[in-house]
C-alpha cells in the first residue's frame, strides 16, 4: 500500500489487526520509513517493510512485487501476498479536455491503471497458490463521470474498477475477492485545500466563499456538510479485507454526493 493519507491510515489500521505491512512509495522514503518504524515500535512482534517502485515507469513497476518478497525479513516469513491494498495513484487536475494532451493522458493510465494491473496480477499468482486473498483497489467517484480532475483522470479509474470487477468474477471460486473502494472528497491527502473555517452561514454566496475558502466551500457542497477522512476509508477497506463473502463490489464512499 502506498505511504500517503489514505495508505498512512490503512497501514496504521492492519497494523492494529495483527497484520505485517509493506508499504510502498515512489519518492518519499523517508516518510515510508518513518511510517515503518513507528508501527514496529508499536507492534515489535510483526513486520513492517518498505519498497520502492516508480508506477510511471514500466521495469520498475515489475519488480514492485518480487522485490518485496525478495527481502529476507519477508522471505522467510511469506511466500504471497496476502492482502493487496492498491492505492497509488495520480491526481493531476486539469478539468478542459483541450487541455489534456496525449502524454497528459498516457501518464495518467500509466500510474492509475496499467501498473495496477501489473502489480495486482503479480500478487494474484500467489494468493492462487494459497487459495486465499484479498484484492481491495482504490477507485475514485470520477470513474462514474464526477469528479474535477479530468477525463483522463475519469478514464484511469473507470479502467481500474471494471478490471477489479472482472477479477472479481474470475477468481471467486479461487477464494479471491476483489473490490473497489471509491472515495470522493477526502480531507488531509493534498487534494483538496483545508478549510479554514468550519462552518459557514447559511445562504451565503458559495460562489464568494469558493474564493475566500475553497476548502470549506467544496465541504457545504457535500449532502454531509464535511469531507471524509482517510480513516473513514480504511474503515471500509478493513471492512472488504475481513469478508470473504463481498467481491465484485465498487463502493462509493463520497458523503452522500452521486
Amino acid at each position: 500500500m502506498n505511504d500517503g493519507g489514505i495508505g498512512s491510515a490503512v497501514a496504521r489500521a492492519f497494523a492494529a489487526e495483527g497484520c505485517d505491512v509493506a508499504l510502498h512509495y515512489s519518492s518519499n522514503k523517508g516518510k515510508a520509513d518513518e511510517l515503518a518504524r513507528e508501527l514496529g515500535e508499536a507492534y515489535p512482534s510483526q513486520l513492517f517493510v518498505t519498497v520502492h517502485a516508480d508506477l510511471s515507469q514500466r521495469e520498475s513497476t515489475r519488480a514492485l512485487v518480487p522485490s518485496l518478497l525478495s527481502q529476507g525479513p519477508i522471505s522467510s516469513k511469506h511466500r504471497a501476498v496476502t492482502i493487496l491494498v492498491a492505492n497509488a495513484g495520480l491526481g493531476r487536475r486539469i478539468r478542459d479536455v483541450s487541455d489534456i494532451g496525449e502524454d497528459d493522458w498516457d501518464e495518467m493510465m500509466e500510474i492509475n491503471s496499467r501498473s495496477q494491473f501489473v502489480v495486482t496480477k503479480a500478487c494474484i499468482s500467489g494468493m492462487r497458490q494459497q487459495g486465499w486473498g484479498r484484492v481491495i483497489l482504490v477507485g475514485s467517484i470520477a470513474a462514474r463521470g464526477s469528479g474535477l480532475n479530468g477525463c483522463h483522470y475519469a478514464a484511469s479509474k473507470g479502467a481500474l474498477s471494471s478490471m477489479g470487477q472482472n477479477l472479481a468474477t474470475l477468481l471467486a471460486p479461487e477464494g479471491i475477492t476483489v473490490n473497489i473502494v471509491s472515495p470522493a472528497m477526502i480531507g488531509s491527502t493534498g487534494m483538496i485545500p483545508p478549510p479554514i473555517s468550519q462552518t459557514w452561514e447559511k445562504g451565503c454566496d458559495m460562489e464568494e466563499l469558493k474564493n475566500t475558502d475553497p476548502g470549506l466551500a467544496i465541504a457545504a457542497s457535500i449532502p454531509v456538510h464535511r469531507l471524509g477522512s482517510p480513516v473513514e476509508v480504511c474503515n471500509a477497506i478493513i471492512m472488504l479485507a475481513r469478508n470473504g463473502y463481498m467481491t465484485g463490489q465498487d463502493i462509493l464512499l463520497s458523503g452522500g454526493l452521486k
